[in-house]
Parts: structure tokens; sequence; C-alpha cells
């Protein structure tokens, strides 16, 4: 059996001390996932992919410029400039339908 492309192949063979404790640390293993004999002999089942999951929701916009960001990676230089340099406040950043709720009282 081949070995699988992003798998080098052993520069000088094994020992047989070094084989014994291979194949014992193979054993355990085995035992732990439950892998039998079999498991290894049968085909190989494939997998499909994973779909991708698509867009996240906008968290933040910019309530001038329309940019948005997801709440996702750094924070980008717009959402910094509106914090810092204009003045804006996150709850101004948030778009409607993702601002909590005003708790009873606070809307009079």
């Amino acid at each position: 059996m081949p070995l699988p492309p992003d798998v080098e192949a052993p520069s000088l063979p094994l020992s047989r001390r070094e084989r014994a404790a291979v194949l014992a640390r193979i054993q355990a293993l085995m035992e732990y996932w439950g892998i039998t004999v079999e498991d290894l002999e049968a085909p190989t089942p494939v997998v499909a992919p994973e779909a991708p999951a698509g867009p996240r929701p906008v968290k933040y916009r910019h309530p001038v410029t329309g940019e948005t960001w997801d709440g996702s990676g750094a924070h980008p230089e717009w959402l910094r400039r509106a914090l810092l340099k204009e003045g804006l406040r996150v709850e101004e950043l948030r778009p409607a339908e993702t601002q909590p709720a005003p708790a009873s009282g606070e809307d009079r």
C-alpha cells in the first residue's frame, strides 16, 4: 500500500526494538479508538466536504458610510476611527435589528 502524499517514508528501516514500540503504540491507539483490523482492511469511506457557512450577520454598521463588520477577526480601521475620532458609541454602530431592547422605564 503506497503512503499518502503528505507522509514521508522513513529514511532507514526500523530496528527490532523500534518496530516493537511502533506496533505497541498502534495497538494501543486501535484499542483506545475501538478500531479493528477489519476496519483497516475495509475501503475508506468518502466524506463529503462541508458546505461553506455563508456570510455572517452584520454586528456593526457605520451610520454614515454604511461600512460593516461581522465581529470576526481584527477590528476594522473604520470602526476604530468611528469610536476614537468621530465620537460614536458602540450602541450607535449596531444595526437596528441587533440592538438590545431598552429596559423597562428607560424609554420615557
